[in-house]
């Protein structure tokens, strides 16, 4: 039985595959799920970095689950992780007649590109058993979408040679794809710009709901510390965003 605030919940085999859970004092049937894929350049971080903005975000009566993933492992492994992590809670976290709850896939720096790559191609849930539209919404926060990079640098031993097609995520966005909303600072030193508008056109050409935010004056990690901050753009534009999809689904 879950319980208000899990830790160290085992969602598959290795070390690594484990998940915390943020569970807000009181939940109903129209209580969203928030899947939080940290950051961390594909080699650091855990699930912890959660605790920026789960306190908060359970007060709006939204379930944080933050997952670890295996780091410094060669692409797929990472996305192959978050995949099996969303099925957990695909097939945990149910409504009081047994149905799936609204799952917003999110994530910062890495952590996005993670959970964008878990959002719009397919082969990852589709492994998992997970149908397509298990998704509710994608929130990618200074996310890497091209692929290839890490922390801004090439990683051979993240994204080895012999892969290269399948690392950008925009070629995988398609119609009936969940809608995204894309946040980035104007100064982020590590992520082009350009990763949020090839997401954007991508996602616009498939005629999917698209909301993106350039933070003015913002750096890479700024975006992820305004998290939990009512006064802040990144606040208001995510809250927004998993009230107005979640209830879109409800109707």
């Amino acid at each position: 039985m879950l319980q208000i605030s899990d830790i160290d919940v085992a969602y598959g085999d290795l070390p690594k595959q484990i998940l915390d859970i943020h569970m807000p004092t009181s939940v109903d049937d129209s209580s969203p799920v928030l899947v939080f894929l940290h950051g961390g350049g594909f080699k650091w971080g855990d699930k912890t970095q959660a605790l920026v903005f789960a306190p908060q975000y359970k007060d709006a009566g939204i379930i944080v689950v933050s997952p670890d993933y295996r780091l410094g492992t060669a692409f797929p492994g990472f996305v192959e992780d978050a995949a099996k992590a969303v099925a957990y809670v695909h097939r945990e976290f149910t409504t009081s007649d047994g149905n799936p709850r609204p799952i917003f896939v999110s994530g910062w720096s890495a952590g996005a590109y993670i959970g964008a790559k878990v959002s719009y191609d397919h082969r990852y849930l589709e492994a998992e058993g997970v149908p397509r539209d298990a998704i509710a919404g994608f929130i990618g926060l200074a996310g890497p979408y091209w692929g290839g990079l890490c922390a801004g640098a090439r990683c051979e031993d993240i994204f080895p040679e012999g892969a290269e097609a399948d690392w950008p995520i925009a070629k995988f966005v398609d119609a009936g794809d969940p809608p995204m909303l894309l946040i980035q600072g104007s100064r982020d030193l590590y992520v082009d710009i350009g990763n949020l508008e090839t997401m954007a056109s991508a996602g616009e050409a498939a005629n999917l709901p698209v909301t993106t935010l350039v933070v003015e004056g913002s750096g890479h990690r700024t975006v992820l510390f305004d998290m939990p901050k009512p006064e802040k753009a990144v606040n208001a534009a995510i809250l927004s965003f998993v009230e107005d999809v979640s209830s879109s689904k409800g109707k």
